[in-house]
């Protein structure tokens, strides 16, 4: 496609950066050290045929040439206590932080982190950066972590539906691209047909993640995915900014009984967080969906790339929505997504380079990153399905980003009481009194020094 390429070529005439040398400097990222989440989207030491590993080495080599700079990282197991080592011992020793989202709100609370819309040179008017998450994600107009093309552990942490071909096939079931096309992707509809698929094949009476056939195979993190697939939100932001309480406790009773059917009831689906005994979500979930044993799987889009050496065929669509009435289908980013930040210890003219490089690297992934993890990592190697890409692209421009959710530890959980709900059909929402829950988040505004 000569116009899209076109397109991303020109992305770097909107990149308005200094044109200046830091005479061989080390920059250096702090990044995670995390099993199956460690960083992979911001440093490579050399070319080794992996697409985005490469990827990250050309956009690197560009920009250190560009800048006369050496990218590097550290990688921690706990970034909250190397940001706070750092900052408060005055080392300085971070340019900028990689983390999950999680941790970037915990070291936010703290005051470590330098609120990015003051920072010179980052541009977040720029199609590089994620519009939805600043939209989202920012506290009182103050941005503190932000997402885009720079990182790719963003869209691993986003939630789909994979669904497996041939027990659709086998069942005569509607073509689900199509449903999703024509915004009759619904819960009713994945529910009857979840239905259709279930089948004891063993035959003795109980569902079996490794034996039988599963209508949906789960994660402790469907119930999350489910109430914001309803456009279900626990906080949205008032005229300053300000996240509030507005959770529509009628809307949630009335979802919850549907979505437990979905993800609940044990004669259809099973958790893979538990099944079989073991804790292990991701073999569970190896074991049951790549080996044939559910219709359908929600996970991380991550999972896509697990799946690799199994034979199972199959596509990728958004989770539903509620009713057709809604019109609109939304995702979920959980907490283990990327999010890059700046440290407060970065100041005056570091400040300044660290702003130009951030803003370089994000741009120069668009025509880098981006496509190797689209055409490579997922298209081609993945899911062996081109209608999935604009699947996957849907999923990405529609994620909700609930500051409930993002600091839920911190506010009390009260985020994961009412989401657990969704998974065991409890319709007991007004029960579970949201009191704590805001006082918590007013602790935060006051940390954040904003009116409330």
């Amino acid at each position: 496609d000569t116009s899209k390429s076109e397109e991303q070529s020109n992305v770097l005439d909107n990149l308005n950066v200094p044109d200046k040398k830091y005479d061989g400097e080390e920059f250096m990222f702090l990044t995670r050290d995390a099993s199956e989440w460690t960083t992979v989207d911001i440093y490579a030491e050399e070319l080794t045929s992996d697409p985005i590993n490469d990827a990250v080495y050309r956009r690197n080599d560009a920009i250190q040439t560009k800048y006369d700079l050496v990218i590097l990282e550290t990688q921690v197991e706990d970034p909250v206590a190397a940001v706070e080592k750092d900052v408060k011992g005055g080392a300085g020793e971070f340019d900028a932080i990689v983390q999950k989202l999680g941790s970037c709100a915990t070291i936010a609370t703290k005051n470590y982190l330098q609120n990015l819309r003051d920072v010179p040179y980052m541009d977040f008017d720029q199609t590089w950066w994620d519009q939805k998450a600043l939209e989202g994600l920012s506290i009182g107009n103050k941005v503190y972590f932000a997402t885009g093309d720079l990182l790719t552990s963003d869209n691993d942490g986003t939630f789909i539906v994979m669904f497996n071909k041939d027990i659709a096939e086998d069942n005569g079931l509607e073509n689900i691209y199509d449903l999703v096309n024509n915004k009759e992707w619904t819960f009713q509809k994945m529910y009857d047909m979840a239905s259709v698929a279930v089948k004891d094949l063993n035959g003795n009476g109980k569902m079996e993640h490794d034996q039988d056939v599963l209508g949906t195979a789960t994660t402790g993190n469907s119930s999350y995915c489910m109430m914001y697939a309803a456009g279900i939100v626990i906080t949205a932001k008032n005229e300053n900014d300000v996240p509030e309480y507005v959770l529509d406790v009628e809307r949630a009773v009335d979802v919850i009984p549907l979505s437990y059917s979905i993800i609940g009831d044990k004669n259809m689906a099973l958790n893979m967080n538990s099944a079989g005994g073991s804790t292990d979500v991701v073999e569970n979930g190896k074991t049951c969906f790549g080996n044939g044993h559910a219709l359908f799987f929600q996970e991380c889009l991550q999972c896509v790339i697990r799946l690799r050496s199994y034979d199972v065929e199959f596509g990728v669509v958004p989770f539903p929505m509620y009713n057709e009435a809604q019109g609109e289908y939304y995702s979920h980013m959980n907490e283990v997504g990327g999010m890059v930040s700046i440290p407060t210890s970065v100041v005056g003219e570091e400040l300044e380079q660290v702003g130009a490089v951030i803003e370089t690297m994000a741009a120069y992934s668009v025509d880098t990153l981006t496509p190797a993890y689209y055409d490579i990592s997922l298209i081609s190697k993945s899911t062996r399905d081109e209608e999935s890409r604009p699947m996957i692209e849907l999923i990405l421009a529609n994620r909700i980003y609930d500051l409930g959710y993002v600091f839920d530890p911190a506010w009390g959980n009260f985020v994961a009481n009412i989401a657990n709900k969704f998974m065991d059909g409890k319709t007991n929402v007004a029960s579970t009194k949201p009191n704590n829950f805001k006082k918590q988040m007013n602790k935060t505004l006051t940390k954040f020094d904003i009116d409330y």
